[in-house]
């Protein structure tokens, strides 16, 4: 899978995704005001990719405004789109960076998210996969940030913009473990009730009371978890 769909032939500055650009067509016009060489292409990875001099590395950017981050990690898409932008970074000379737009005021007013929750999905970003994240107030400073780095990184010794391979690979067991655990009950409290009871299947044996001894699970968590395993499933009314 590469991050181009197709070749470019002409040098640009900045490679738009196709679906970004539709949804944002004034961050498009803004960057082409300042005289940046947009292209609009089918990007499989982020929504901004920045490209550099030989002598620099080039920057794929993912983009979410704060309310699109948290409903990221309410249905766990946030989590194959780092696996993404880390596989991108790691397979490729190329820096991955996660814009996160807004105030978390907004977030306090307008949903119901716990805002430590919030942060600490970001810590779980930054400190276990090691994806950098940019604080953005607003749409503004986000197109000024994209062309100001975009002009920084040079257009001199700029070519023509081949296709980049990026492969996904497939998951180890391992990870599918923490990936299904994840799904249940969210990354941090994940991992430390895989650490406390190795498998899955220990996890879905354990009473109420067991798994409150896990740190962070309190008894509603516990109760939750517990249902979890031992609610049966029906076929929803059509």
């Amino acid at each position: 899978m590469g991050i181009l769909a197709e070749a470019l032939l002409a040098p640009v500055d900045i490679v738009v995704d196709s679906k970004e650009a539709s949804k944002q067509k004034e961050i498009v016009e803004e960057l082409r005001r300042r005289g940046l060489k947009i292209a609009v292409h089918n990007l499989n990875v982020g929504d901004y990719y920045l490209l550099a001099s030989e002598d620099k590395k080039p920057i794929i950017v993912e983009r979410k405004t704060i309310i699109d981050f948290a409903n990221s990690i309410r249905d766990n898409r946030i989590w194959e789109q780092v696996k993404l932008l880390k596989s991108v970074e790691e397979s490729e000379d190329i820096i991955a960076i996660l814009i996160i737009e807004g105030s978390f005021s907004l977030l306090k007013r307008f949903t119901k998210w716990n805002l430590t929750a919030v942060l600490r999905v970001m810590d779980e970003i930054i400190t276990t996969w090691n994806l950098r994240i940019l604080p953005s107030p607003n749409k503004d400073a986000t197109v000024s940030w994209l062309a100001a780095k975009a002009k920084s990184l040079g257009t001199s010794a700029r070519k023509r913009i081949a296709r980049l391979r990026v492969e996904k690979k497939p998951m180890t067991l391992n990870e599918r473990i923490l990936y299904v655990a994840e799904g249940l009950v969210g990354p941090t409290i994940a991992r430390k009730l895989l650490r406390h009871f190795k498998t899955l299947r220990s996890i879905a044996n354990a009473s109420v009371a067991e798994l409150m001894k896990v740190e962070g699970v309190g008894e509603k968590r516990a109760r939750e978890i517990y249902a979890i395993f031992n609610t049966p499933w029906s076929e929803p009314k059509t």
